[in-house]
């Protein structure tokens, strides 16, 4: 069985007066309208506990002000904007830092170079409120050491070599030709039907059905279709990574941006991870590669899950290897060590702290649609250019 984890974009919470949204629809992020469409399984105008996931269930509490159990659009209107970039996130104070929990400064080696567009750059700069050393790393993400793709069979006949993997209640699945073909019983709906009567599957095959398809609304002409976006259709996007030089520690926990949560060794972007109700919805699915990736509209190529096909770097003990940096600076490691051993002593972000790497993060188990759960320190940021 290949590995997988969640998918797709994820979702967060912002203002709909008429300049936020421009704002919003500028940047790729839902209005609260959009919110309520996608998560609202039974159409009644709010959201349960239930029915969201990702920043909104991590924060049902905080917004549901009048603690009835449901989110209203007017709860979800009053609810903070997500941090952004640097001098538009949520102020921290300077007492939540905890600088009695240590971890090890950004190592910019570790980095291909091959990937990294012109020089990794040291600046200062406003995170949260606070004036931070930060590098400054630019990159295409794409990835080198692997393959990207295949995603999306073309024929009911394909075997599992000619596509990607999904996942259902933690279970990973290979896309093959025949799960494709039998997508009604495996979600006991008759509405499925990806494909053609001469078994062909129907693919969003160009850069504009991917952009029509790949949204939260999808665009009805591509309901009951496989996913697919290229890579190079997103090539000469360019994904900004600003990260502390030295992380620290936050006694209070942080959620996700829209932006990237962290970035691989060969400068592929960790995203967080994302509710699939809007895909579901539109009876579609759009399959991560054998390599935990996707491609979207808003981010190229990006990693969903850690799969053990990005460069590692070996520890000198038996610890799980290092495969990246999350955007707070603290350092991620694969779940298993050496022994095939998963830590037992992870915090509700999926961080812990030892002797020799200071505080930092294990990935989580592939198919549990998140690599790390939530940040510990404080956060920098990612900007894309299209």
């Amino acid at each position: 069985m290949k590995i997988v984890s969640l998918l797709f974009i994820s979702t967060l919470i912002v203002s709909c007066n008429s300049n936020q949204k421009e704002e919003s629809e500028h940047q790729g992020r839902p209005s609260v309208h959009e919110l309520i469409n996608e998560f609202d399984s039974n159409k009644d105008g709010k959201l349960s506990e239930s029915e969201v996931g990702g920043p909104l269930a991590s924060d049902f509490q905080k917004i549901d002000a009048d603690k009835d159990g449901f989110l209203s659009e007017k709860e979800l209107e009053l609810a903070p904007k997500p941090p952004r970039k640097g001098g538009e996130q949520t102020v921290v104070n300077k007492e939540d830092i905890d600088a009695t929990v240590k971890g090890v400064s950004v190592n910019t080696s570790y980095f291909i170079k091959e990937n990294i567009i012109g020089e990794i750059t040291e600046k200062k700069v406003n995170l949260s409120g606070i004036e931070t050393n930060c590098y400054v790393i630019k990159t295409h993400s794409q990835a080198t050491e692997h393959q990207m793709g295949p995603w999306c069979p073309r024929h009911i006949e394909d075997g599992m070599e000619k596509a990607g993997i999904w996942f259902e209640n933690d279970k990973v699945y290979d896309v093959s030709g025949h799960f494709i073909a039998n997508l009604d019983e495996f979600y006991s709906d008759d509405k499925w039907k990806l494909f053609r009567e001469d078994g062909s599957v129907k693919v969003t095959d160009s850069e504009i059905s991917c952009l029509a398809a790949a949204k939260p609304d999808v665009e009805e002409k591509y309901h009951n279709h496989c996913v697919e976006c290229l890579p190079e259709y997103f090539k000469d996007q360019v994904t900004t990574f600003v990260i502390p030089v030295n992380p620290q520690y936050l006694k209070k926990t942080q959620s996700f941006g829209r932006g990237g949560i962290g970035v691989a060794f060969n400068g592929v972007k960790y995203d967080p991870p994302a509710p699939t109700h809007a895909i579901l919805a539109a009876h579609t699915i759009a399959p991560l590669d054998d390599h935990g990736g996707h491609v979207n509209p808003h981010g190229g190529y990006h990693y969903h899950a850690i799969t053990g096909s990005t460069k590692e770097v070996a520890q000198s003990d038996a610890h799980a290897p290092m495969i990246g940096y999350a955007i707070d600076g603290f350092g991620i490691y694969a779940l298993l060590d050496e022994n095939g051993n998963a830590p037992t002593d992870l915090d509700e972000c999926g961080g812990h702290f030892d002797d020799e790497r200071g505080y930092h993060y294990h990935a989580g188990e592939p198919g549990g649609n998140q690599i790390i759960a939530c940040l510990h320190g404080l956060p920098g940021y990612t900007e894309v250019k299209e």
